[in-house]
C-alpha cells in the first residue's frame, strides 16, 4: 500500500505523458528532441550548475543521465518564476537527472513519466489513537527529472517542474495539504478503506476523496485531464500553485484557494492584476470576450476559451457558443476570424463547439486539415477518440456504504471528451465472490448524458439489476467500465476494467469527520529540516 500512496503521490506528472498519449498528440510530438546538443560542454555545464546552485541553493546531480547546458536554462527559467519560498528549501538539497523512474516490478516501467518527487508516504487510521496519520518513508527529499519531460514544449515542462516544487515546498512546511484549512477549503472528505484481514481492532488505511458535488477543484494545465486534481489534496495543492502562476483566471475560479496562497506560499507576491469592475468570474469572462470580439481581437478570444477550458462551467460555455455563432453569423467573413474563432471552440466541452466546426466545414470557411493541424483539435478529433481515449478506464475507484446503502465514487477523466463528441457514458458494474470462481453476487448500470465533471458516485443498490444483499466477512471484488454510445450514429465503445477489493463488516465505520484531524509523522532525522 506504501507504493500505491507512493504513485499518487507523483502520478499528476504521470498522467501529463499518459494523456499526450491518449490524445494523440501533434506529428511533430514523436519525433521532438531532447533539450540537448553535441560536443564536449563540460565546462559549460559545471559553470551552470555553479550558478543554479548560488542562485536558488540545490545541487542538478547527474544520475544515469547528464545535464545538458539547455536542460539546465529552461531549469532555472522555471526556477527563476518561482517565489523566493521556493528558494533554498532547507530539506531539498537536490534535484537529480535519470533517464526513467524506477519502480518495482509489479509496476509498469514508468517510460512515459517525465518527474517525480520523493519521499513516498502511507495514510493509516490508527485504531488505538483514533487518529488519521500519515507515515513519511525515511527517503531524502528529492526532485527527479526524467527523458520524458524533455520531449515536452518548453511552457509544459516549466509547469510539470513548478508543480514538483510544489509538492517538494508542500512537504517543507509539513504537508499544508494535509492541514485543516486546506483540506476544508478544497472539499476533500475522508473515507475509511477497511483492512482485509478483517480483524475489528487493525489500522486500516484511510483516503481523502472529492465531492463529486463540487463542479471545480484546482485547474490544470492544458496537457492534463480536468480530473487529475481530484485524486487527492496533494495534486489538488501542487495545480493550484501552478495555476497561481499562470493563470490570470485562477483568482476569480478558485478565490478562497488564490487567498490561501497568496497569504501562506507567495508570501504575498501576484502575477496578474486584479480588475475591480469585476465582482466574478462570469462578469470577468464576459466584459474579455465582449472588448476582444468587438476589436476584432480573435487571438485573445482563444486565450479566453483556453483558461475556461481548465475546469468545468457549461453554463457560461453555452452562453459563450451562442455569442461566438452570432459573431461568426453577422460580422464580415474572414479568413483570420474564421480560423481562429474556429479553433478557439476546440477549448470548449459543450457539444455545440463541435457541431459548430462541422457546419464551418461543410460551408468552406474552414478546412478539416486547419482543425486537424491545431493540437487541441486534433486531441477531440473522431479517430483519436474512438481509438485510444475510449479504451481508458475509470480510475480511484473506492467501495463504501453510507447509511447502509452501498456506494463506489470514481474518476473518469474521459466524461468530458465523450460528451464534447456527443456520446453518452453508461457505467456497468459487477460484483463477485473472489473466492468462489467469480460468481456474480450483483450486476448494474448507471446511464449520464449530460456529461460532468468527471467525478462519478454511484448508489449500487439503486443502480442494480435486482435486488441483493451483502455477504458480511467475505472478499469481494467490484469490476467497472465505462460505456461510450452515440444516441445518432449509434457506434458504442467500451473502456478497460478497474476493479477494488472489499469486504463488508457491520460494526465498520466507512465515513470520518469532517473535515479530519491528519497528523503527519516526519522520521526523525527529517525533523531538523522541516517546518
Amino acid at each position: 500500500m506504501i507504493l500505491v500512496h507512493r504513485l499518487l503521490y507523483f502520478s499528476l506528472c504521470a498522467l501529463f505523458f499518459i494523456v499526450g498519449d491518449l490524445y494523440a498528440k501533434n506529428s511533430d510530438d514523436s519525433i521532438r528532441p531532447f533539450y540537448e546538443y553535441k560536443g564536449n560542454y563540460g565546462k559549460e555545464v559545471e559553470s551552470k550548475k555553479t550558478k543554479f546552485k548560488s542562485t536558488f541553493g540545490y545541487n542538478l546531480v547527474d544520475m544515469g543521465r547528464n545535464w545538458s547546458p539547455i536542460e539546465i536554462d529552461i531549469v532555472h527559467a522555471a526556477f527563476n518564476q518561482l517565489p523566493p519560498s521556493f528558494h533554498k528549501i532547507p530539506s531539498l538539497k537536490s534535484i537529480y537527472r535519470l533517464d526513467k523512474i524506477i519502480l518495482n516490478a509489479e509496476n509498469s516501467s514508468g517510460e512515459d513519466i517525465p518527474a517525480a518527487t520523493l519521499p513516498s508516504f502511507s495514510t493509516i487510521y490508527e485504531n488505538t489513537s483514533q487518529s488519521y496519520s500519515v507515515f513519511v518513508q525515511k527517503q531524502e527529499l528529492r526532485v527527479e527529472l526524467y527523458n520524458p519531460l524533455f520531449h515536452e514544449k518548453q511552457v509544459d515542462l516549466i509547469n510539470i517542474i513548478q508543480h514538483e516544487m510544489a509538492h517538494a515546498f508542500d512537504f517543507s512546511k509539513g504537508f499544508l495539504s494535509f492541514s485543516d484549512e486546506w483540506i476544508s477549503l478544497t472539499n476533500f472528505k475522508v473515507l475509511h478503506i477497511f483492512a482485509l484481514d478483517g480483524v475489528r481492532d487493525s489500522d486500516s488505511l484511510f483516503a481523502l476523496v472529492n465531492d463529486p458535488k463540487v463542479n471545480n477543484y484546482a485547474p490544470t494545465a492544458l496537457r492534463n485531464v480536468s480530473t487529475y486534481s481530484r485524486q487527492n489534496p496533494q495534486e489538488d495543492f501542487a495545480n493550484s500553485v501552478t495555476a497561481y502562476i499562470h493563470y490570470p483566471y485562477f483568482r476569480y475560479t478558485h478565490p478562497a484557494r488564490y487567498k490561501y496562497l497568496k497569504k501562506n506560499v507567495f508570501n504575498g507576491k501576484e502575477y496578474f492584476l486584479n480588475d475591480p469592475n469585476v465582482n466574478s468570474f462570469e462578469e470577468k469572462v464576459n466584459s474579455d470576450l465582449e472588448k476582444s470580439l468587438n476589436n476584432g481581437a480573435w487571438g485573445d478570444v482563444n486565450t479566453i476559451l483556453i483558461e475556461l477550458s481548465r475546469s468545468y462551467f457549461p453554463e457560461l460555455e453555452q452562453k459563450i457558443i451562442n455569442r461566438i455563432k452570432k459573431a461568426l453569423g453577422t460580422m464580415s467573413v474572414s479568413q483570420e476570424k474564421d480560423k481562429t474563432l474556429t479553433l478557439a471552440t476546440c477549448y470548449l466541452m459543450q457539444p455545440e463547439g463541435l457541431k459548430l466546426r462541422k457546419n464551418l466545414i461543410r460551408s468552406g470557411r474552414i478546412s478539416v486539415k486547419q482543425i486537424l493541424n491545431d493540437p487541441q483539435c486534433f486531441r477531440y478529433a473522431r479517430d483519436t477518440f474512438e481509438k485510444k481515449l475510449t479504451k481508458w478506464s475509470p480510475s480511484n475507484l473506492y467501495f463504501y456504504q453510507d447509511l447502509g446503502r452501498g456506494f463506489i465514487q470514481f474518476v473518469d477523466p474521459v466524461l468530458a471528451t465523450a460528451h464534447v463528441r456527443g456520446f453518452d457514458t453508461e457505467y456497468l458494474w459487477k460484483i463477485f465472490f473472489e473466492e468462489e470462481g467469480r460468481v456474480i453476487l450483483a450486476e448494474g448500470s448507471s446511464f449520464f448524458r449530460n456529461g460532468g465533471n468527471g467525478s462519478i458516485k454511484i448508489d449500487l443498490m439503486k443502480s442494480a439489476t435486482r435486488d441483493f444483499n451483502f455477504p458480511e466477512g467475505k472478499i469481494l471484488r467490484i469490476e467497472l467500465m465505462a460505456k461510450r454510445t452515440h444516441p445518432t450514429n449509434f457506434k458504442s465503445f467500451e473502456s478497460e476494467r478497474t476493479g477494488a477489493r472489499f469486504i463488508i463488516q457491520p460494526w465498520f465505520s466507512y465515513i470520518g469527520p469532517n473535515p479530519p484531524k491528519v497528523r503527519v509523522n516526519f522520521p526523525l532525522s527529517m525533523l531538523k529540516n522541516t517546518h
